[in-house]
């Protein structure tokens, strides 16, 4: 005989919403894989309405007639089964009264997978996907924390991979007077909402990455840019050395004080010592994925490399995902 769950129905729901949120990752990481765009964006629409559906589900006692699709009459509509049909994603969100920027991100990617079901898919239709379903996956990662308090780094879940295959340009310069009319309209929808967007918002519409090349004659450390190519056009073979040129306090670019202002913010209430507890227990300081000593002479930095001894005065920096983890860690 079969136990029976214990589980409540949206819990249910909210597992298998984070399960196809992976399946998507996991489908876009795989190399050479032909219909990767077209697969993560039905994945990760799956992911949203089932995380929107336990939400309201949630919200309305548990009851799974809160997400039932009502006819004139206001009775349960039913498929040729008898079954009841539940809410699609754009009426979940619409009950929810979803943040605009998270509403248009996911109404892009139901658009390129409806562009793409009809056999429209080129390099810009790829591109677009990865800016927004980075973006997608970080506006995720923060709401079923905040709704459900599921823990969510442990997977470097919103992280896409860096494929240089791309050309990296902004959508602004996307050449769509040579694009099929399906995909132009859908690209030029993208670029509005992207020049609609305000900075500082607490969503991302779209994760764009910026690249730089230069000659090696001309290639100077200290630029903006995450990273440069430097390519020797001396060398025969042509030879490219690709060289991490980002700032340390553009990566971190958090004080103590300023993460501590944060983690009060989304916990109110927090005492200091609980904070530093967690920074000492997961040794924050000394992971990269969120801190860095900010050394204030190469001779500190020798120094602490050699001994392993910390030099005085030598504060650490954080970045946003230490904040994160901070708050995932001191309970609500």
């Amino acid at each position: 005989m079969v136990e029976k769950s214990s589980a409540k129905t949206h819990e249910l729901l909210i597992r298998n919403s984070i399960d196809a949120a992976l399946a998507s990752i996991e489908i876009y990481n795989k190399p050479n894989f032909p219909y990767r765009e077209q697969i993560f964006t039905i994945l990760i629409i799956n992911a949203w309405e089932l995380l929107l559906k336990a939400k309201i589900i949630k919200d309305n006692g548990d009851q799974v007639t809160s997400i039932y699709a009502l006819d004139g009459q206001g009775k349960p509509k039913t498929n040729r089964t008898g079954n009841p049909l539940t809410i699609e994603l754009i009426t979940a969100m619409r009950k929810l009264e979803m943040n605009q920027i998270v509403a248009e991100n996911l109404t892009m990617l139901i658009d390129i997978r409806d562009t793409a079901i009809h056999y429209y898919h080129d390099d810009s239709i790829r591109y677009l996907t990865y800016t927004l379903g980075v973006a997608s996956l970080r506006n995720y990662q923060k709401l079923v924390h905040e709704w459900f308090g599921k823990g969510l780094l442990d997977y470097n879940f919103y992280i896409l991979p860096l494929a240089f295959a791309y050309d990296f340009k902004t959508l602004s310069l996307l050449q769509l007077e040579k694009k099929p009319e399906a995909i132009s309209n859908v690209m030029k929808v993208a670029a509005a909402c992207q020049s609609a967007q305000k900075e500082g918002a607490d969503y991302y519409f779209i994760c764009e990455v910026a690249t730089e090349v230069k000659t090696a004659k001309s290639f100077v450390s200290g630029t903006g840019a995450d990273f440069t190519t430097a390519v020797d056009q001396e060398d025969p073979k042509g030879k490219t050395v690709v060289v991490k040129t980002q700032r340390l306090i553009d990566k971190y670019p958090l004080s103590y004080a300023e993460v501590s202002g944060k983690v009060r913010v989304a916990r109110p209430g927090v005492l200091r010592h609980q904070i530093n507890q967690v920074i000492r227990e997961f040794k924050i300081k000394s992971n990269v994925a969120y801190s860095a000593y900010n050394f204030r002479t190469h001779l500190q930095e020798e120094t602490y490399k050699n001994t392993a001894s910390l030099p005085k005065g030598v504060t650490s920096i954080y970045n946003d995902d230490a904040v994160r983890f901070i708050v995932e860690k001191i309970s609500p």
